[in-house]
Parts: structure tokens; sequence; C-alpha cells
């Protein structure tokens, strides 16, 4: 049996830049639904590392603090030669007054960030299991066709 859902804004992927954005418009008060392909969060890659603008964003939209109690901020950054065996470059992300607060850098779980951006959304929000195999223009609107039958009819 087919399904006909209409959404105002849906978001293609639950990676971090989808359910990051789900979460800043749930902040302003503006409902998204996010599709899934697969039956849960996916993690690609073990961890990334984190600057002061990135921590910004993660402020805005309120995952900020749970992240920073749960990573340790990095000092600094060496790079050593694999052939020689020795220092090429580092890098202090402390301030010239000694303090760490200037640089924000933390290397951060992926799986944390996702789970930590996840929890913060409405239940509902997320559909997983939702394969897009068609899209298709009609007017201003667009017609997402889902492997399961589904048919969401969105705005954006």
């Amino acid at each position: 049996m087919e399904t006909v859902i209409e959404k105002d804004i849906v978001i293609v992927g639950a990676g971090i830049a989808g359910l990051t954005t789900s979460l800043g418009l749930h902040r302003l008060g503006i409902e998204s639904l996010v599709l899934e392909s697969s039956d849960s969060l996916r993690v690609s890659g073990f961890a990334l590392t984190v600057w002061e603008n990135a921590w910004k964003a993660l402020d805005v939209v309120g995952v900020g603090d749970i992240l920073r109690h749960q990573h340790l901020q990095l000092h600094g950054n060496v790079t050593t030669s694999l052939v020689m065996g020795q220092q090429t470059s580092s890098t202090s992300f402390i301030d010239n007054k000694g303090k760490y607060g200037a640089r924000e850098v933390r290397c951060i779980g992926r799986n944390l960030l996702l789970e930590a951006l996840a929890n913060e959304l409405p239940s509902g929000t997320i559909r997983y299991m939702s394969k897009v195999v068609a899209i298709q223009e009609s007017g201003f609107s667009k017609i997402l066709h889902l492997g399961d039958g589904t048919t969401i009819k969105t705005k954006v």
C-alpha cells in the first residue's frame, strides 16, 4: 500500500550535516523530516578534529556542552616525518597569555556527535529505512519516491 506524506522540509541523509541542519531548524521552530536509508545512524570514520568555529556552530544548535564533557581539549599538534623520524612542524593551541580557551580544539568521536545531534531532535524526525529512489518536480514542490512505496511531497 502506498503512503503519501506532506512535509515542508525534507533532508536526505542522517549524517553530521543532515542532523545539524535539522536541529538548527528545530531550534528556530521549523519542523523537518530526515530520511536515512539505513536502519540506524551510520558512522563513517572514527573521529574528527573540531576547531573553534565548529564549536560555535555546535553551541548554536545546543550540543556543544554535551560534547565538551565527553572529549578532552587538545593543547597542540606535532607532525613527525615517517621517513626521518623527526618532528617537521608543531602548532600550539595556547594563546599568548598561556590559556587554552583562545583556540578550542578537540578530537571528537563521530558516533558521539551523531548521537548528541539525534538525541536533541523530536521523536519521529528521523525516518530510517527510507531510501530515495526518485525525485519528481511538480510546480514549486518536489515529490520524493521512496523504496518502500512511500511518496513525500515537499517544498524544500
